[in-house]
């Protein structure tokens, strides 16, 4: 069950002309994300390395405000997902490790940069990085884990730095890897 959660753009709304039909916002360019680190198997009470990476294409500058790791084991029943498992991430605002901002137990670890204000910025063509420590511990289900880095939300920006209502087409990729006792 891959939990696929809408990017969000920051914009504003303007009317239309009369006589003319209001466009809504509409795709500018593509979103990839991708990871390494994830290995074939592992045992519980270890602890993986991940690295999330994104990249983007677009007229605009893509500033993203959280991220996400997808986490899905067939084993586990629906909202224990996250049972035994616990992350750490390199926030690169606060330049420091810190524990992942939330959990979501039908399997997504979050991580929020703080604030509203545009602080990572990742220009048209240009690769951005998010480092995790995921570790599973004794009580984490066993048997195959499905895994699926992503950019949570995002704000779009203007070469004028204003933002910018549209939003990319999203390309993810998952992995699996085998978690035995």
């Amino acid at each position: 069950m891959a939990l696929g959660l809408v990017p969000v753009s920051v914009g504003t709304a303007s009317a239309a002309p009369a006589g003319t039909q209001a466009s809504g916002p509409h795709q500018i360019g593509t979103l990839k994300e991708w990871a390494s680190g994830i290995p074939k198997s592992f045992h519980r009470g270890g602890t993986i390395d991940v690295t999330m990476s994104y990249t983007q294409k677009s007229r605009d500058v893509l500033a993203p405000s959280g991220f996400a790791l997808s986490l899905w084991n067939f084993a586990a029943p629906g909202f224990k997902q996250m049972r035994g498992i616990s992350a750490t991430w390199w926030n690169p605002v606060h330049r420091r490790w810190e524990k992942a901002s939330y959990y979501d137990s039908n399997g997504l670890i979050g991580l929020n940069l703080p604030g509203y204000s545009p602080t990572v910025k990742v220009a048209s063509g240009k690769v951005g990085h998010v480092y995790l420590h995921v570790t599973f511990s004794k009580s984490a289900y066993t048997g195959t884990w499905h895994f699926e880095p992503m950019v949570n939300s995002y704000w779009l920006l203007t070469s004028k730095g204003a933002y910018d209502n549209n939003y990319l087409g999203d390309s993810r990729s998952q992995y699996t890897s085998s978690l035995r006792p």
